[in-house]
């Protein structure tokens, strides 16, 4: 038999590649079983068993080897992952004794969780398959594996087993074996990169929890893959095994959040390590990545029920605070005409009018916390003033004001539905009190979009808890807001100090109308920034229209009651129309997509990687997170940040400046606030080697603040501090 093989072998050099692969396939048969083996037998009990498996049945002239350690178990029982968890050995395997073997590698396939009695494990259950990648030291040599291998498998009780096992592998030709398929299978199995899974980390923090343990939070940004029931494995703790993680994502899937409750360490001792992190959202879908967590503030997830009087407090006296903001200073003509008008009435009319503008203010609060309560139970990443960076928000908005002007005009009767008007007087109060009860409603709308000092503190709190908590805060702002009306309703002497009415109130009308118009153009340039060019000019084109329409219904008084009523309609609907011009606009426009932002002077994109690199290399870092409607944040610029001194210390050597823009929504700036805790912007961070965790700066800025903070983020450090930035 040796010689027609040989013969064969000598024969088929000279003839046709098939000719070749039969006579290998012929030597491949003539070659006794144990030497065609390409496994070993099991080697264990009922219970659980091993064998050593290769996906080649020889060595060829190839210098690696695919092989795999397979497991089998009974049903119920489970063997364990490389971190097993709480209890469990992993598999080992001793290569003594080895002949031609340079290395080899174990390779895991993705976890299950098993919880027994509140303990967490990591394991495997049924038939697993570890892959091992074999390198011969001499290629085409014969290969002599002997394995020593140790693991246990557990169901109500853990068994430890140690098992011997021998293969060879001869040198010819590698012809695949009959478990290369099992192995194949296995290698899918192994956690790829998260841009196979088609994610990306957009922040890793730990946040202090009760008790002296932390919290891991993971917000990752998806391309086109969503989560469905993920679950997250976390190595490299220095004690416990943390539990299933709570996850959460944004409506539009795009941001996922999971966190990990009640890890045994303390959040300082974990900030700065670097953990390696094990993802898995189904068979065959897993990525395993490393990080190292960011220090961030407790209040960046959820509390308890109980509100403390200290918050409330703070909440009440930031919403008091918002009336003299240059955020609602746009409606403020509204509130002062409203109650110029109230001066010399009698103090029932008086009451009812105050009490129907702080009835609007709550409603706005109301409005405002129910959708935020919302948002949240969605996944949807929630912060204060998020409405502005809506198009249709901004359209509507602008149109309300466009409306508003028209009435303080005398353009436009802005009245409550009749049923309403009745019960709080007279029907023909309606439209004075329509008017003061949406005064408050919008006044409201607007004043989100400013972070009063107090205020953030007071949403950062509200935000990263539950429901309950967030109503109770948004009401004690709305409280604070709606303060001077409540006031006034309780102390009606107070308005009658004010100017009686008179021919004067008709030019302060027209004045107030133009900066509400103002602030109908100011909403306008928003919409370019968040929506682009077309939305914002045809929303500012249909303003014009309604308010030409209006104007000449009001001016022309020959006009028949029905065409008066039909003008009004059709002013109406065209600011009905304008809200959705945005939504149209994508769909069937095609608009321009939002400008580029283009930063000047020391600015530069915001980079949260870099952050970390340029304090190791001994720099200073300022960031600057704003939003072109934020009036808060515009005052900081003009007042402070772009003025000497300190743009000139801005723009010195050894400073970095970042510039965020959250204009429109972007996640990583979304996580970055909330690293912090916060909300809502403006938030200005200075980082450098004296404070490699960042200095938050107070929301309204000074220079002799920002100095002080660039000379002590420049202070270098003891060594074991800057040894822990990540």
């Amino acid at each position: 038999m040796r010689g027609l093989v040989r013969s064969l072998f000598s024969s088929a050099t000279r003839r046709r590649p098939a000719t070749l692969l039969a006579a290998a396939l012929l030597a491949a048969a003539s070659l006794p079983a144990a030497a065609r083996a390409a496994a070993t037998a099991w080697v264990g009990d009922r219970h659980a068993a091993v064998r050593l498996i290769t996906a080649e049945q020889a060595t060829g002239s190839m210098s690696a080897i695919d092989a795999g350690l397979e497991i089998r178990l009974a049903p119920g029982w489970h063997a364990y992952w490389r971190t097993p968890g709480a209890a469990g050995i992993p598999a080992s395997i001793a290569w003594a004794g080895s002949q031609n073997l340079r290395s080899a590698k174990l390779f895991w396939p993705a976890p299950h969780r098993y919880v027994l009695d509140g303990l967490q494990t990591y394991g495997y259950e049924r038939d697993v398959v570890l892959p091992i990648a074999i390198h011969l030291m001499y290629p085409g040599a014969p290969l002599v594996l002997h394995a020593a291998v140790n693991y246990s498998a557990c169901k109500t009780i853990c068994v430890p087993y140690h098992a011997t096992l021998h293969l060879t592998l001869p040198a010819g030709l590698a012809l695949p074996g009959p478990e290369a398929p099992l192995i194949t299978a296995a290698r899918r199995l192994v956690p790829g990169s998260l841009q196979e899974f088609g994610l990306s980390v957009l922040a890793t923090e730990v946040a202090p929890a009760a008790n002296g343990r932390s919290d891991l939070i993971l917000r990752l940004a998806a391309r086109g893959s969503r989560l469905a029931h993920p679950d997250l494995f976390v190595e490299g703790l220095p004690q416990g095994a943390p539990g299933r993680p709570r996850f959460t994502r944004s409506i539009s899937g795009d941001v996922a959040t999971l966190v990990v409750r009640r890890v045994h360490d303390a959040a300082a001792k974990l900030a700065g390590r670097t953990l390696a992190f094990t993802l898995t959202d189904g068979p065959g879908r897993a990525a395993a990545f490393p990080a190292a967590p960011v220090l961030v503030s407790a209040a960046s997830l959820p509390g308890g029920v109980a509100l403390p009087l200290a918050i409330l407090a703070v909440a009440l006296l930031g919403g008091l605070i918002l009336n003299v903001m240059p955020c609602v200073l746009p409606v403020l003509s509204l509130k002062l005409f409203a109650l110029t008008e109230l001066a010399g009435a009698e103090r029932r009319k008086v009451r009812i009018d105050l009490l129907t503008t702080a009835a609007g203010v709550l409603a706005g609060f109301a409005a405002l916390a129910g959708g935020l309560i919302g948002l949240k139970a969605a996944g949807a990443a929630i912060g204060w003033g998020i409405q502005f960076q809506e198009p249709w928000f901004l359209a509507a908005m602008t149109m309300v004001m466009a409306l508003f002007a028209a009435n303080m005009w005398g353009w436009l009767d802005i009245s409550l539905p009749g049923g309403l008007a009745s019960r709080l007087g007279t029907a023909g109060a309606g439209s004075r009190r329509g008017t003061a009860f949406l005064t408050g409603l919008f006044a409201t709308l607007l004043a989100a979009s400013c972070s009063a000092p107090f205020v953030g503190t007071a949403v950062g709190f509200a935000l990263a808890r539950g429901p309950l908590q967030i109503a109770g805060i948004f009401l004690a702002m709305g409280l604070g807001l709606a303060a001077p009306y409540l006031l006034g309703a309780a102390a009606p002497r107070l308005v009658s100090l004010l100017p009686r009415p008179g021919s004067w109130m008709v030019v302060l009308r027209a004045v107030f109308g133009f900066l509400l118009l103002g602030t109908a153009v100011w909403l306008v340039s928003i919409l370019l920034e968040v929506g682009g060019a077309l939305p914002a000019l045809l929303v500012g084109v249909i303003a014009v229209l309604v308010l030409g329409l209006l104007a000449s219904r009001s001016c022309i008084r020959t006009f028949l009651p029905s065409v008066r009523r039909f003008s009004t309609g059709i002013a109406v609907a065209l600011a009905v129309v304008a809200v959705f011009v945005p939504a149209l606009g994508r769909e069937f426009l095609a608009p321009s997509p939002p400008p580029t932002e283009v930063l000047s002077g020391p600015w530069h994109p915001f980079d949260r990687v870099a952050i970390a690199r340029d304090v190791r290399q001994g720099r200073v870092v300022f960031v600057d997170v704003t939003a072109a409607w934020c009036l808060i944040c515009k005052v900081n610029a003009l007042t402070v940040l772009d003025r000497d001194p300190v743009a000139a210390r801005l723009g010195t050597p050894g400073i970095v400046a970042m510039r965020a823009d959250w204009t429109r929504p972007s996640p990583p700036i979304t996580a970055y606030l909330q690293s912090f805790g916060r909300y809502g912007v403006p938030l200005d961070v200075v980082y450098g080697p004296g404070a490699p965790h960042g200095i938050v700066l107070p929301d309204l800025l000074t220079p002799g603040a920002v100095m002080a903070a660039l000379a002590k983020a420049a202070a270098l450090p003891p060594p074991a501090i800057l040894g822990r930035i990540n």
